[in-house]
């Protein structure tokens, strides 16, 4: 298949929330409320909607759709789901991923990541007959003092943080195992990597005879920019125009990092307003629902029409 003749409209399926999450749905005037009902059971439905939407309309778009509900976009999902999808079908020229919240948001700048799990293992003892002894716990606070270190750019925006730090077993034991969470981001897959050598090099020197430190990478998400005034975010922000809304650019980690990263022109919009994302009163409000929808259908055959001619 010719891969300027496939869009993919992506909304992915999978929430923060457990499995034992009461998600029944409550209406409060013009507002739904419930766990993951913007993020992102909404763009989910709308997504589904569209073949209807067309057919109902008479409306026969110049590509195919490929239409998907991934999974795999939260947490240290890694996105899989987009990843699976773009791999099995190299024929797609363009993809729109649609969030529920943030109706006027236009991403086309996918901030990339590296996870780490990092576990510090070393002999223990006790405090005061085998004092000495290297202690895990302090081999890997030498680790986030070298981290803390580092000289992070401002321009282009990257980012370090330990998120999890935890080990020992009691007051008086050496540590004889200690456990790092690290989240390293950035807008350009260049810094990054350039960090990833950076921390890669302090956990390498806290390695001795008796500290040994175990890498695990949680996390891979490749970052990746698209110009705002070309491709779908172009067509994204035009169409916010015609409902009276300025598009708001802004980098974020969503599943459009796949194929911008591969620079398939592409982009995250969002479909409607709301609030409290990834609590369990999350919300959002009806009214802008439509305009959200109309700019989604305005978004897709505008894109299909620009890759069918070659000039997405």
């Amino acid at each position: 298949m010719d891969r300027s003749k496939t869009l993919l409209l992506a909304a992915h399926i999978d929430t923060v929330f457990s499995h034992s999450a009461d998600v029944t749905v409550k209406r409060e005037g013009n507002r739904l409320h419930a766990p993951g009902v913007g993020d992102n059971t909404i763009s989910v439905a709308a997504v589904s909607l569209v073949k209807r939407l067309f057919d109902e309309l008479g409306i026969v778009p110049e590509v195919d759709i490929l239409v998907t509900g991934n999974v795999g976009e939260e947490g240290l999902g890694d996105l899989r789901g987009m990843r699976a999808v773009v791999d099995a079908h190299p024929e797609i020229g363009g993809a729109i991923a649609l969030e529920g919240h943030s109706l006027g948001s236009v991403t086309h700048v996918g901030v990339g990541s590296r996870r780490l799990e990092v576990t510090f293992n070393g002999p223990g003892g006790h405090s005061w007959g085998a004092f000495g002894r290297p202690s895990a716990i302090h081999a890997a606070a030498n680790v986030v003092t070298r981290l803390d270190a580092i000289n992070l750019p401002t321009e282009p925006k990257t980012t370090l943080n330990v998120g999890i730090f935890e080990g020992g077993m009691s007051v008086n034991t050496i540590a004889p195992q200690a456990r790092l969470v690290i989240d390293m981001r950035s807008v350009e897959q260049e810094s990054l990597e350039t960090l990833v050598g950076q921390v890669d090099g302090a956990l390498a020197a806290a390695e001795s005879n008796e500290i040994k430190v175990d890498v695990k990478i949680v996390g891979d998400r490749p970052a990746g920019r698209l110009p705002h005034d070309t491709g779908v975010a172009d067509v994204a922000a035009k169409a916010l125009s015609l409902f009276g809304l300025e598009p708001v650019f802004h980098p974020s980690s969503t599943d459009a990092n796949i194929p911008i990263s591969r620079n398939i022109p592409s982009a995250c919009i969002g479909l409607a307003g709301g609030g409290n994302v990834h609590r369990e009163d999350e919300f959002i409000d009806l009214d802008p629902v439509p305009t959200g929808l109309a700019q989604l259908i305005l978004v897709t055959l505008e894109s299909a029409r620009l890759l069918r001619a070659g000039t997405l």
